[in-house]
């Protein structure tokens, strides 16, 4: 019996996907959850395992292909007496530039990358874009790659240096982590001990053409990102309501508790979960902010999925979800957030945990910024920016007082959440955070 492989959806506003690379060949076996496929899209580059066991059959999808969610990539025979290969030119082979469209010439002589049109929503060239490299090299890299390069401040020259394994010697994930870890290693044994200055000196390698300037196309997850941004703003007449919030108490509460926590739980205790905790309790007293809008209908949501922003370096961000983040104390907040995140950056999460949020929390405060405005992540109805926590003097009691103070900002549809509401909504948080008690348990 062939079972068919289709694209799987990675979250809520997701319509499609792009094929980075296939780790299988036809004609291989392959296990149940072995992961046979690696995908990108504006949310998550992902690693996609095989939904039954059996023989790879037929692929559907090229490397560098653009597919809608739920369309079939691939085909396993699931009897072995039955696997015969289906020949298909869609089997992946080496790189192939594909016939150029006619268009306006560009002001450098990069090589042609996935949607390099005007419209954000253009569709992804059928083959894998180039690295941008200013030595004119041929090779080709993936967008999970040049991510990566991205993330990691590897200039165009050290990538085109890495040895590559893939298909035509393409340089896949693991060669690039391996190169990673090899060159740290090194770069610490080799470092002198010195005292690290205050403020380290702006690094440019960017290189420019004579009239000064370089055009850079966005990659693919870049360009979905500008997608959905814009159709949020198009889809929901935004305000903003800002809250200023005494974090002292949570702080006290951190100090008191950390080393407990770190003995138990194996990782340090971060602000961020007091703060999911406070939007969840928020969100069960102000339950009409926990929706979206389906036409002239309000769908109130029973449970609370938190979506949590999580930076991927420079290059984008992704939002797993805390599912039925009502159920867990803050100790549950805080492992799951953990578990999450770091699955979040290291290309693990699963499909079904970016999808279903009811809400989302960010956190732009982690690069110091004092407050933040940002877009909602549709088709939810609002979203709650954490700022940078400053120590300012404050009037506490009519006396002078040091505290630890930050901005919080709520970003809400206007089509169903006003003033009063967001207003109601934020003085709940803020009275949660700064009433917490320092002597409190953190379980």
């Amino acid at each position: 019996m062939k079972v068919e492989m289709v694209m799987p959806q990675m979250g809520e506003s997701i319509t499609e996907a792009t094929v980075l690379k296939w780790l299988k060949n036809v004609g291989d076996e392959v296990k149940k959850d072995e992961t046979i496929l690696e995908i990108s899209t504006d949310k998550v580059d992902s690693e996609i395992p095989a939904p039954e066991s059996g023989v790879l059959v037929e692929f559907r999808a090229q490397e560098g292909d653009t597919v809608a969610v739920k369309s079939i990539i691939a085909l396993i025979e699931t009897d072995a007496a039955n696997a015969q290969i289906v020949e298909s030119s869609l089997a992946p082979t080496e790189p192939t530039q594909a016939a150029p469209e006619p268009q306006a010439s560009a002001p450098t002589p990069a090589p042609a990358a996935p949607a390099q049109t005007s419209q954000v929503s253009a569709p992804a060239s059928p083959s894998p874009a180039p690295a941008q490299t200013s030595d004119n090299s041929d090779r080709y890299y993936s967008p999970l790659v040049r991510s990566l390069a991205e993330q990691h401040n590897i200039s165009a020259v050290e990538l085109a240096a890495i040895p590559g394994t893939g298909t035509g010697g393409r340089v896949s994930k693991k060669d690039f982590l391996n190169y990673l870890e090899t060159r740290d290693s090194k770069s610490r044994a080799a470092a002198p001990r010195e005292a690290k200055s205050a403020v380290p000196e702006p690094v440019n390698n960017m290189e420019y053409g004579e009239d000064g300037v370089t055009v850079q196309p966005m990659n693919r997850m870049r360009q979905l990102i500008a997608e959905h941004m814009v159709r949020s703003k198009a889809t929901s007449p935004h305000v903003y309501s800002v809250a200023e919030v005494d974090v002292t108490n949570i702080a006290l509460a951190r100090k008191k508790h950390q080393a407990a926590f770190l003995k138990r739980e194996g990782f340090k205790l971060s602000f961020t979960p007091f703060f999911l905790l406070a939007a969840v309790k928020g969100l069960i007293q102000y339950p009409q902010i926990n929706s979206s809008v389906d036409g002239n209908n309000i769908i109130l949501k029973k449970d609370i999925n938190l979506g949590v922003a999580v930076a991927l370096g420079t290059s984008g961000l992704i939002v797993p979800v805390i599912k039925k983040a009502d159920h867990l104390s803050i100790g549950g907040i805080a492992r799951q957030l953990k578990d999450l995140a770091e699955r979040a950056r290291s290309k693990k999460l699963k499909p079904e945990e970016t999808q279903g949020g009811t809400f989302t929390v960010t956190n732009p405060g982690v690069f110091g910024n004092i407050i933040g405005c940002p877009i909602i992540n549709q088709p939810q109805a609002a979203i709650l920016a954490t700022c940078a926590i400053k120590k300012r003097p404050m009037v506490v009691n009519d006396m002078i007082a040091i505290r630890q103070m930050m901005n919080i900002t709520l970003s809400y549809d206007h089509r169903i959440i006003d003033g009063s509401l967001s207003g109601h909504f934020l003085h709940y948080i803020t009275q949660f955070i700064e009433n917490w008690d320092p002597e409190s348990e953190i379980s």
